[in-house]
């Protein structure tokens, strides 16, 4: 009779953790540039850089799971758990293009009232980080914040909503070093006539996703492969 009793109650706990795993999803992303962009005269206009509200920031996983909470939201996943890693081999050892930004994370299905953007940053030189371990401190001087301006490449978001069907909304931050002929001057922006100056460019995109299937948002600058399936 205990054995009965036993056998039902590590068959709930199983099918619990497969019924909550089946309403969250695994979502992998891969941003990288072109090496060699074929600018051929066309010229870009510098954005004004703005963060969306209420962005989340991604965890890392310290190895520590709070008792009873389960599945941790937006929590970075291992690299062993990556299913593109063959597509950033690929992207590493081209000449062509530069990855910059290659993780997963798991977060639960949520429809798009309750979606959130997840907050995307790489800075030049760095492996990417999640941005709850960039965050400035009150004590950090303002000019910090330049600095970490001026090293930037992207800067953004990605959200992933579910419903009658599954949709991903981009928005990212580019920010590249273009030469002077390629710029579109405004007339009260006097210093951005240097061509050490970076240039602000905007990638949006908002499409309709299937599960397991990667998906290619191009951009005459840079490029996002994106893939979601479940948990």
């Amino acid at each position: 009779m205990k054995s009965i009793k036993l056998w039902i109650a590590l068959s709930f706990l199983i099918f619990s953790h497969i019924a909550q795993a089946e309403s969250w999803y695994q979502v992998e992303v891969i941003v990288f540039d072109r090496l060699y962009p074929n600018l051929d005269g066309e010229q870009w206009e510098n954005e004004v850089f703005t963060l969306r509200n209420n962005l989340i920031e991604l965890q890392t996983d310290d190895g520590v799971s709070p008792s009873g909470q389960g599945l941790i939201p937006y929590k970075v996943l291992n690299n062993s758990r990556n299913r593109l890693g063959g597509v950033y081999r690929f992207l590493k050892l081209s000449s062509e293009y530069r990855p910059l930004i290659h993780l997963s994370w798991q977060q639960p299905a949520t429809e798009r009232r309750e979606s959130r953007f997840v907050h995307l940053v790489k800075l030049d030189g760095e492996n990417t980080i999640p941005v709850a371990e960039l965050n400035m401190t009150d004590t950090e001087p303002d000019f910090l914040d330049e600095i970490m301006m001026s090293n930037k490449i992207i800067d953004g978001a990605i959200r992933i909503r579910s419903g009658f069907y599954l949709h991903a909304d981009i928005d990212l931050s580019y920010f590249k070093d273009l030469p002077s002929e390629n710029k579109i001057l405004r007339t009260s922006e006097e210093s951005f006539t240097g061509t050490t100056d970076k240039t602000i460019i905007k990638m949006k995109e908002t499409r309709k996703i299937k599960l397991n299937e990667r998906h290619y948002f191009d951009h005459p600058m840079l490029g996002v492969i994106l893939q979601v399936s479940r948990l």
